[in-house]
């Protein structure tokens, strides 16, 4: 499939997820407002109820308004205009309220407004109700012009929330689907770029391999021909083919055993004592011809005192190679590399700079990924599989040490080896 074709499938897919959690969002926002309007007509009958049966026992004409007036979400207060007794306002209450099937705790007050005092406070806790503890609601004065009482609910969010358990439930249960579902794509995006990224390596490998090979090949050809024995000159030429070609071969062969093994976790590490300055002189000769066949240079600044740690020292070379080949290979002029070592408090400084085409800023986040390879722009030349920084990461990783780096883009890079002192 097409990159643009899962680019509109993921756009699509964010949309629809998006579409179906706002539209879950508002269902669940209007059961709760129906559940608040359901718990506030329960209550309002529960409590007009209970205003009429007061009235009627002391002979006081029941209104035509409602008595019932809501002050907050919680919180009611009904005008009775006489006197009740506290236990008989409680037997009305706890009634009306289990006709209504409110079975919750409750609160209540009666205020004499001639004395703008409450005579009298109760709390009930429903048996099988919420049997949560509480303490005693400080009913507000509200001026009135007679007897009237109060009634609070400090658990009324809960009673909501219960009766909506079911819309959170499948609430839940939908985000852990679309979760799930966004997890899925994210497998299979990154399946398929570590297919591409496999295809790429496969590609690289293959051309990596084909190239000497054809080389080695062409030669072996040319060392049969009887004649070459007349010609030593030629003859050493091509031995000197077969020898470089087979020498790459197995370099290429032996960074991707060896990353292979730093992957299982079987990159084994000799630790000896490494005289950092013969490291690092041995490099330089091993890279010098070719630098200077290019009309390059190499630039040491090493400190008079011997540095020494401890670690490997054939994956230490490894690392130092990997930093000056790149060096060659993404330099578009002569190449003039400087290598500098120096020695700080805690730890050994071992930087690599080039005159390179250097490196974007917007690759810098990729740069020691597997198989990653930064674009080279209009140069095609360059080889490798894109394994080289990672296995220098790795290498510095396993001595306990770091790489960072700078770059910019035509006027080089920089790559500072940083090492513990040990």
């Amino acid at each position: 499939m097409k990159n643009a074709s899962i680019r509109w499938m993921m756009i699509l897919a964010l949309v629809v997820c998006a579409g179906i959690i706002i539209t879950q969002s508002y269902w669940v926002r209007r059961a709760y407002a129906l559940q608040q309007t359901e718990f506030n007509l329960k209550v309002n009958k529960a409590l007009f109820q209970v205003a009429q049966e007061v009235m009627t026992l002391n002979e006081v004409q029941v209104p035509n308004y409602s008595p019932v007036e809501k002050i907050n979400s919680n919180y009611y207060v009904v005008q009775t205009n006489v006197y009740v007794e506290q236990k008989l306002l409680q037997h009305f209450l706890e009634s009306a309220f289990a006709k209504q099937n409110l079975i919750t705790d409750f609160q209540y007050g009666l205020y004499d407004c001639m004395s703008n005092k409450v005579n009298y406070q109760g709390a009930v806790q429903i048996a099988g109700g919420d049997k949560k503890p509480f303490t005693l609601f400080k009913f507000p004065p509200i001026r009135r012009e007679n007897y009237y009482f109060g009634v609070y609910f400090p658990h009324s969010d809960q009673i909501l929330t219960s009766e909506m358990s079911l819309w959170f439930i499948s609430s839940a249960v939908l985000i852990c689907v679309i979760a799930f579902l966004g997890y899925l794509l994210f497998i299979i995006l990154k399946q398929k770029r570590w297919g591409e990224i496999q295809k790429t390596f496969v590609n690289n490998m293959t051309h990596e391999l084909k190239t000497p090979l054809a080389s080695i090949q062409l030669s072996a050809n040319v060392l049969k021909d009887p004649g070459i024995i007349a010609r030593p000159e030629r003859l050493n030429k091509y031995a000197d083919i077969i020898l470089k070609e087979s020498s790459q071969l197995h370099t290429h062969i032996e960074r991707v055993l060896l990353m292979a093994q730093a992957d299982k976790g079987k990159l084994r590490y000799k630790k000896e004592t490494i005289h950092l300055q013969t490291l690092i002189y041995d490099a330089q000769l091993s890279f010098e011809n070719i630098i200077e066949n290019l009309g390059g240079k190499i630039i040491l600044d090493m400190p008079k005192e011997p540095l020494y740690f401890q670690g490997d020292a054939l994956h230490m070379a490894d690392l130092i190679r990997i930093f000056l080949d790149n060096a060659i290979k993404y330099c578009d002029t002569a190449p003039m590399i400087k290598m500098r070592l120096e020695e700080q408090a805690h730890k050994i400084l071992l930087s690599i700079e080039d005159n390179g085409i250097g490196i974007e800023k917007k690759y810098f986040k990729h740069l020691f990924k597997k198989f990653y390879r930064v674009p080279t722009g209009n140069i095609h030349n360059v080889k490798g599989f894109g394994l080289g920084l990672n296995y220098a990461m790795s290498i510095a990783k396993s001595h306990s040490g770091n790489i960072s780096f700078e770059s910019e883009i035509g006027k080089g890079t920089k790559f500072t080896i940083i090492l513990p002192k040990n």
